[in-house]
């Protein structure tokens, strides 16, 4: 899901971080002697940070196709800067820090739209503009993920979407325009064996094990009786190896190819996977009928559109309501 607040406030912080990167000229958004223009809590806002929001803002709303005065810009921009101190003041507190992998996936996404193939040659160029850009651009990029991770916390919770309000929606007049294309998917009756490799059974042993089966179901040992006999998946071991119905997505990757390319009624050869040794016996294929699904999912979508709006709104004002806001002249 989309959040509405935090997607406009991320995409504007962003494009702030890569205006101070790519215009030499600007003031550092760190220095002081730039002018303060409002104080949040124990946060500044420097003129210059002012600036460069006003500007993305700006942006973002003209590549929209929406047209607004500047001093509607202003305002817009004062209050992004003003709700991203707020919720960043929360997140310091809080002591949170995005995993490190997840903001190198962000800057990668960056880099590779920016025309870069890698994050050293994008941090080369970054500082080769102006040193410390890069950093700059990070540490953008960190605080970014910080507050949608502080959206998840504080206004998810908040949003809850009632199947009645999803029936109630899809009866409505604007429920029933949601497209009823009939949607068919695949799926797969699977059961399955697994010999796991652990500290007592090693990737030998348990592809001896495996092998070993798959030679007796061969010969026309009932896979049902092998699987609830020598499976070391206990969940599935009881029910005679039986997964039920599975479909795409799933599984994991190994499991789900070897499962799409064995014929309804057949077993497949041993293949390993994360979790050990299998061998799946595809027992039937169908095509499942997912349209009251899809439209379901799309009504809750919509809901929480609106809710989630409705759930920012309350939280930011809470959050003024008890906080130091002060704009100087």
């Amino acid at each position: 899901m989309k959040h509405p607040f935090i997607h406009l406030l991320v995409a504007v912080s962003l494009s702030l971080g890569m205006t101070n990167i790519a215009t030499a000229n600007t003031p550092s958004v760190t220095s002081s002697a730039d002018g303060i223009l409002a104080q949040v809590n124990d946060e500044i806002i420097l003129k210059s940070e002012f600036i460069a929001a006003s500007q993305a803002m700006a942006r973002e709303y003209r590549d929209r196709g929406i047209a607004l005065s500047h001093a509607e810009i202003q305002n817009l921009a004062m209050n992004a800067l003003i709700t991203r101190k707020l919720q960043l003041g929360l997140v310091n507190r809080a002591g949170f820090h995005p995993d490190e992998n997840l903001v190198n996936r962000e800057l990668l996404a960056i880099a590779n739209k920016e025309g870069f193939n890698n994050l050293a040659d994008f941090q080369r160029a970054l500082d080769e503009q102006q040193a410390g850009s890069y950093n700059e651009l990070r540490h953008q990029v960190i605080e970014n993920a910080s507050l949608v991770a502080l959206w998840q916390a504080q206004v998810r919770p908040r949003i809850n979407i009632s199947k009645q309000e999803v029936d109630a929606f899809l009866n409505s007049p604007e429920g029933q325009q949601i497209p009823t294309e009939q949607i068919l998917i695949p799926e797969w009756q699977t059961s399955h064996i697994l010999i796991k490799t652990d500290d007592t059974q090693n990737d030998a042993m348990a592809q001896q094990k495996i092998n070993t089966l798959y030679q007796e179901l061969q010969k026309g040992a009932d896979f049902g009786m092998m699987a609830a006999t020598y499976s070391d998946d206990a969940g599935s071991a009881v029910q005679n190896g039986r997964l039920g119905w599975v479909s795409d997505g799933q599984m994991v990757a190994e499991f789900e190819a070897m499962m799409k390319n064995t014929a309804s009624g057949d077993f497949s050869a041993p293949f390993r996977t994360q979790f050990g040794w299998h061998i799946l016996k595809v027992e039937n294929i169908r095509q499942q009928d997912m349209t009251n699904e899809v439209r379901k999912d799309k009504a809750r979508e919509i809901l929480f559109a609106r809710q989630a709006q409705e759930a920012e709104e309350d939280w930011m004002d809470e959050l003024r309501a008890g906080a130091y806001i002060k704009i100087f002249d």
